[in-house]
């Protein structure tokens, strides 16, 4: 409460006027975040709905990383982020899935996407050389020989535009029905 106090320039007393507790607040900046994450897609199947709305969701959240905190701790969720997932699973259940493996078809495509996030695009900027760059950079191929065989490959060429597209759609091919594929 004394963090968001400090960010809005006023006393965490007063901010219980407006919530009881920090819970109600959390709740109450998820439920404004979920508003944003797309529901009603463009696509002519279920692959590519899925893909749409999974993509839109991931550029969503990038401009929200640090909503991604509050979600990981598995203590709180929005109500309105139910409208996002219930229009992937319909989707999921459309494409021939069952009920099940359409929910755990979802909660694969949600994880790929935060753990993308979480992995990628930090909460503060990252001053470079990281201890990241300077390991990485000591790989050899005594050691770590496909590593290595990346890293020569793709050393001095730009990263690949995207990879958590390619990502989703790899993981919605084999999630999904040849039919239903995006």
């Amino acid at each position: 409460m004394r963090s968001v106090a400090a960010e809005l320039g006023t006393a965490a007393t007063s901010l219980y006027r407006h919530v009881d507790g920090r819970e109600d607040l959390l709740v109450a900046i998820l439920e404004q975040v979920a508003d944003g994450l797309p529901v009603t897609v463009p696509g002519e199947n279920p692959g590519a709905r899925l893909l749409t709305r999974f993509t839109e969701a991931h550029d969503y959240m990038a401009d929200h990383i640090w909503v991604l905190h509050i979600l990981i701790r598995g203590e709180l969720v929005a109500h309105n982020a139910f409208f996002f997932a219930d229009a992937c699973v319909e989707d999921f259940l459309e494409a021939g899935l069952p009920p099940s493996e359409a929910m755990s078809a979802f909660r694969s495509c949600w994880y790929l996407i935060l753990g993308e996030l979480l992995a990628e695009h930090p909460l503060k900027p990252v001053h470079h050389p990281s201890q990241r760059d300077r390991l990485t950079a000591k790989i050899t191929p005594e050691q770590f020989p496909a590593l290595a065989r990346y890293k020569a490959q793709t050393t001095g060429q730009p990263p690949p535009p995207d990879p958590s597209s390619h990502a989703l759609r790899a993981l919605l091919r084999a999630l999904l029905p040849s039919e239903a594929r995006p």
